[in-house]
């Protein structure tokens, strides 16, 4: 049922979530929907969960090659190209369970738990490189994750062009942000 749901969801946004098309789609019972779910709230957050494992998988997946880049530089440009990536590779969902389930304090909660595990990853990936300059100030490094949450939203709400009204590609936003992250973490 969950897959069924997210297909709808993939095609026809939130508005398709009805249970009558999940049931139909999946091929099962109204019976099994609300023994497995219980209501339309249990479907968002069974398919909320789903997506948060997905989501933080694939942060992990990116912090772990930046753990072995051969420098901070490249560290960075490792794990600011996966996010951007992931992001945008979710970005219909991402939205979905950002605004349309930001009421849902338990949701809200989970969300946090996944921000504040990036938070993490970001201070040990720059932490694991940054050992042979002397380290970096832990506030900076609470500002690189801030600035990049920041990107992850714009990224979740805008196309590119619609923030500055020029277009950007993947290469060239991965590039330019790591840049003024390396910039800001190594500055004096």
């Amino acid at each position: 049922m969950l897959d069924a749901a997210e297909q709808l969801f993939r095609e026809g946004g939130s508005d398709a979530l009805t249970v009558e098309a999940i049931i139909e789609r999946a091929g099962t019972s109204t019976g099994a929907f609300y023994a497995r779910f219980g209501s339309r709230r249990g479907l968002f957050v069974a398919m909320h969960e789903r997506f948060l494992l997905a989501f933080e998988s694939s942060l992990r997946e990116t912090a772990e090659a930046a753990l072995v880049a051969g420098s901070l530089s490249q560290a960075l440009h490792v794990f600011v190209d996966g996010v951007v990536s992931t992001v945008r590779r979710h970005r219909d969902t991402l939205h979905f369970h950002v605004i349309q389930n930001a009421h849902d304090l338990d949701m809200r909660a989970q969300g946090n738990q996944l921000t504040q595990g990036m938070f993490l990853l970001i201070e040990k990936i720059v932490d694991v490189h940054s050992l042979e300059s002397g380290g970096v100030d832990a506030g900076k490094i609470d500002m690189l994750g801030r600035v990049l949450y920041g990107l992850t939203l714009e990224l979740m709400m805008f196309d590119d062009e619609e923030v500055t009204g020029r277009a950007i590609t993947h290469e060239q936003m991965v590039d330019r942000f790591t840049e003024m992250l390396l910039g800001y973490l190594t500055q004096k």
